[in-house]
């Protein structure tokens, strides 16, 4: 029994260790939790197949080398010159102008913007003009561009500048025939004013925006042989490449200007808002504003009125007006000093184009002082001695491709001089217009055929081609027939040293 019962005992703890046992039994071994067996044969990375990809990448194309770039040719001249290197950025100062030279090519391409455009050359050492007297450059002006006379050259010396100072400034006669050509400017001769010690030249560029106009060198010189040494030097490199520039091949598409309003504003411009020695630089219309050149046009009293004296700016309507409605323009007029050669009077018809900017003080024909004439299109009235007046109508010249202007003196039989006139100018929106002063007739105006000039470089407004203009006895005094007259209305006064009285300008359109 003793026995049995020992038995028993013996397998009821067997079955309590048991159960104890499977109480105890943890979940899935974790990795740290996982034996390591030591005897496992390790398998090298390297050995394991590596999977194929479903995408199989493009093999990268090998780059082909960048080309050295061959070295720039040298100019083998030994003469005693002081060159401007036309390639650094910082020697040069432009504007209304952008500069660049294009792959292949050894010059300076100069394109023009709207405004007053000049480029300045800078020496990078002081050039002493007993030493240099010659200032002497390679250019050559594009297709159906020219390089106004009025643009002129200012020194820049030790004495100061750019100055209109006389004896500051010069002019030399350009060649436009599309080829290269030499210009040669004698310092001292040309420049008596600027001192000995020179710092830099401004110079002009072609007047006609988007003009093509190239500079291949540029530097100061001791002789005149020296000049033609180092352009033989030149030559002797680049002279395959110095080509002549050619007509422009892309197809010319209108353009319309941006300032274009439906009619002209009801304002009349008496100017009795104002007072005695006010500055036209002060006074800003809505539509009627100053285009301001020396700032010294002032409003002043004459005869009870406050009335504006122009002397070396311009009043003009910003905004041109819808064609083929007509307007009459009215206002009051003295010729009140001597003419002096300079414009002073009104220009209308002008297109947006070239003539943004409302400069009617800046001659863009003619030089200073010698019948000097305002406006890139349109027609003007320059005002004369006594009963003269000068009519002029630009348009663009097909055998010497490029702009100009086509204009006669005519007698009239009222003294602008004198006294006060009131001007009536009526276009009737289709094909006339008259101007008359104090009711007497000065001329009349015809126009039509309203288009584009393919041939003009920057012109791509629609034009009146034909203009012809008879006095007031019907004698026919201008005829043209690739006219630049806008088919837009335009109005503004100008003056360039002169002294001007308007008063009343009152502008309707029909």
């Amino acid at each position: 029994m003793f026995k049995r019962s020992i038995a028993l005992a013996a397998v009821l703890l067997a079955v309590a260790v048991l159960l104890s046992a499977c109480a105890e039994v943890p979940g899935p071994a974790t990795p740290t939790d996982a034996p390591v067996v030591t005897d496992a044969p390790t398998e090298n990375p390297t050995d394991v197949p590596t999977a194929a990809p479903t995408d199989t990448p493009e093999p990268t194309a090998t780059p082909e080398p960048t080309p050295t770039p061959e070295p720039k040719p040298q100019v083998n001249y030994k003469g005693d010159a002081v060159l401007v290197d036309i390639e650094d950025d910082s020697l040069i100062q432009c504007s209304s102008c952008d500069y660049e030279i294009k792959s292949g090519e050894p010059w300076l391409t100069i394109t023009t913007d709207t405004g007053d455009n000049y480029i300045i050359f800078n020496f990078e050492e002081t050039v002493y003009a007993d030493e240099h007297p010659y200032i002497a450059f390679k250019y050559r002006i594009g297709y159906g561009q020219s390089i106004r006379p009025t643009n002129h050259f200012y020194a820049v010396t030790a004495a100061g500048g750019p100055s209109p100072a006389e004896g500051m400034w010069s002019d030399i006669d350009f060649v436009d025939d599309l080829d290269w050509h030499t210009a040669i400017i004698k310092l001292e001769e040309q420049f008596p004013a600027a001192g000995t010690e020179w710092r830099a030249l401004r110079c002009p560029t072609v007047d006609t925006v988007g003009g093509d106009y190239a500079i291949a060198w540029f530097g100061a010189f001791s002789t005149e042989e020296d000049i033609a040494a180092y352009d033989a030097a030149f030559n002797e490199v680049y002279g395959e490449k110095l080509v002549k520039a050619e007509k422009p091949k892309t197809q010319k598409k209108e353009s319309v200007p941006d300032k274009l309003v439906n009619a002209f504003e009801e304002s009349v411009y008496d100017f009795e808002d104002c007072s005695d020695g006010d500055q036209l630089a002060d006074y800003y219309g809505d539509e009627w504003m100053p285009s301001l050149g020396l700032r010294n046009s002032v409003f002043k009293e004459y005869e009870g009125s406050i009335v504006l004296n122009l002397k070396f700016d311009a009043f003009y309507h910003d905004s041109l007006v819808k064609a083929g409605k007509g307007f009459t323009a009215k206002f009051d007029f003295k010729n009140d000093g001597a003419r002096g050669g300079n414009f002073g009077g009104f220009v209308f018809g002008f297109g947006d184009e070239n003539n943004s900017n409302r400069d009617f003080y800046e001659n863009s024909y003619g030089k200073d002082g010698v019948d000097s004439l305002v406006g890139k299109s349109g027609i003007g009235v320059d005002f004369r001695e006594g009963n003269k007046i000068y009519v002029f109508v630009n348009r663009w010249n097909t055998e010497k491709n490029k702009r100009d202007v086509v204009g006669a003196e005519i007698e009239t039989a009222v003294n602008f001089d004198e006294k006060i006139v009131s001007f009536v100018i009526d276009d009737d929106g289709t094909s006339k217009i008259t101007v008359t002063a104090d009711g007497q007739l000065l001329f009349t105006v015809e126009y039509g055929d309203a288009g584009l000039i393919d041939d003009a470089v920057g012109y791509n407004e629609q034009y009146f081609r034909s203009v012809s203009i008879t006095d007031a006895a019907g004698t026919q005094i201008i005829n043209v027939d690739t006219a630049l007259f806008s088919i837009y209305d335009s109005f503004g006064f100008g003056a360039r040293a002169r002294n001007l009285l308007i008063d009343n300008i009152d502008i309707k359109t029909k």
